[in-house]
């Protein structure tokens, strides 16, 4: 009998320290409602922050839900063509090119359909851009990369809550030097 007792209060006290760490700050984002949150005005599509994006001449856009594990989160593909860089002054390309990474990571940040809970990742293809350069220009932006795979890096969340605020995070406006020619 005395056994019996010490495994169930062994379990109880387990199970109560189980639940406790679910309940700590940051432990995990709540899942995505499609509700707006503090941050937020109203409800958002991913598809609306995908059209945003694809407002810049030469940008196509992917913003997907996706799992590492038991670890959801953002995928974001970039494919750049050659008419993203038609007509831009070689001396407002780095400038032109933050705005982008920016643009886009306000425009994910603001979409309410899909909770990117511990991380982002990104990948940009097209127009000369690869992984060092996506790294070197967020760096520009204060944004630190973990090497993910391949030619994609990771955006840890606190890092995107510190620049752009808490999820879901306000509609960003296009940037001027991403509106028309530079």
């Amino acid at each position: 009998m005395h056994r019996i007792l010490s495994v169930v209060v062994v379990s109880v006290v387990l199970t109560g320290l189980l639940a406790g760490c679910a309940l700590l700050p940051g432990a995990r984002r709540p899942a995505s409602t499609g509700a707006p949150g503090p941050s937020s005005e109203q409800a958002r599509s991913t598809d609306e922050a995908i059209a945003a994006i694809e407002e810049v001449t030469g940008v196509a856009a992917r913003i997907s839900p996706a799992n590492d594990g038991s670890t959801r989160y953002l995928a974001v593909n970039l494919e750049l063509d050659e008419t993203y860089d038609a007509g831009v002054v070689p001396e407002r390309r780095a400038n032109r090119d933050a705005a982008l990474l920016d643009f886009v990571l306000a425009q994910v940040w603001s979409q309410t359909e899909d909770a990117p809970e511990r991380f982002v990742t990104l990948r940009v293809t097209g127009a000369g851009r690869d992984t060092a350069w996506v790294t070197d220009t967020l760096t520009t932006l204060g944004v630190a990369t973990i090497p993910y795979g391949g030619d994609v890096v990771s955006l840890r969340g606190v890092d995107l809550d510190d620049r752009y605020g808490t999820w879901p995070g306000e509609v960003p406006a296009l940037p001027d030097d991403l509106a028309g020619e530079g």
